[in-house]
């Protein structure tokens, strides 16, 4: 059953919602009057910070990010071709990095030239990457940090984030306040559009609950963004990389309990060590301050 009393946190409609699936105690929900999938019900924010702030969100069994550090080289691969789209469009500048966890894309902004800086509301992220970048790394939220809102930025950049955000339109009001006149806001997250999505079903390696409280497509993160002043300039599938066998263990979940018919190729000497690029039902946004 729906429940009645939710409200979108994109356009404020209130449910019932339409039914599209359920997982570890919320329902995932379609709003009638725009489109936006979330869950029912939402998160506080207060519940989403005090997961973000356990040590184990980066690294835990189960975790958020349960392999980050090992990955660095495919996420490094991955925000390279965010900094090369992002430098179509600005190719010099200052970036801020809203969910910056380790650091990996402020490493690919700065080997190219940008003055780049980041915030994440994970103390131990935090921590790593400052010690790698010291000085350009806060914890804590965007309008908390005094050195954050004494500067404007050229670029913001946020990738896998604004399906953790409760207040979505608060959020992008405060980044459009921080932009220089015709900045950018460059987002990445799971498009429940996407043919990934569509095949997977509640499977989907982007339904995770309660973090992922919204699952935006082209029509309604475009709507999110004209509500808050900025204009889509582009919106591209986002493809990431990953070391083979990651993918296939995704793919065996997947595909389970038929998988186990399928020979584990990928741990043999000519694969284990393959990284590949690959899609995860994600889109990047570019969208310019009005």
């Amino acid at each position: 059953m729906t429940d009645a009393s939710v409200v979108c946190i994109l356009c404020g409609a209130g449910g019932p919602f339409r039914p599209r699936g359920a997982k570890d105690g919320y329902g995932i929900e379609e709003c009638p009057a725009c489109g936006l999938v979330q869950l029912v019900p939402t998160p506080t924010p207060e519940t989403l910070r005090a997961l973000y702030e356990e040590e184990s969100y980066f690294g835990g069994e189960g975790s958020g990010y349960s392999q980050y550090e090992s990955q660095e080289a495919e996420y490094l691969a991955t925000f390279r071709e965010d900094v090369r789209r992002i430098a179509e469009f600005v190719p010099t500048g200052r970036i801020l990095e809203v969910g910056c966890g380790y650091g990996y894309f402020l490493k690919a902004a700065l080997d190219a030239g940008y003055d780049a800086y980041g915030v994440d509301l994970s103390p131990s992220a935090v921590k790593f990457a400052d010690e790698r970048y010291p000085g350009r790394v806060y914890c804590g939220l965007v309008e908390e940090i005094p050195e954050i809102q004494a500067e404007k930025y050229d670029v913001i950049f946020a990738s896998h984030l604004i399906e953790h955000v409760t207040d979505p339109a608060a959020f992008l009001r405060t980044a459009g306040g921080l932009l220089n006149p015709g900045g950018l806001i460059v987002m990445v997250t799971p498009n429940i559009g996407s043919l990934l999505s569509r095949v997977s079903g509640s499977r989907w390696v982007s339904f995770k609950i309660p973090e992922h409280v919204s699952y935006y497509d082209h029509k309604t993160i475009t709507e999110l963004l004209h509500r808050t002043d900025f204009q889509v300039t582009a919106i591209d599938s986002a493809y990431q990389y990953y070391a083979l066998p990651f993918v296939t263990s995704r793919v065996r979940e997947l595909l389970h309990p038929a998988s186990r018919l399928i020979p584990p190729f990928e741990r043999t000497r000519l694969f284990r060590d393959r990284r590949i690029r690959v899609t995860s039902g994600s889109m990047r946004v570019i969208a310019a301050l009005k």
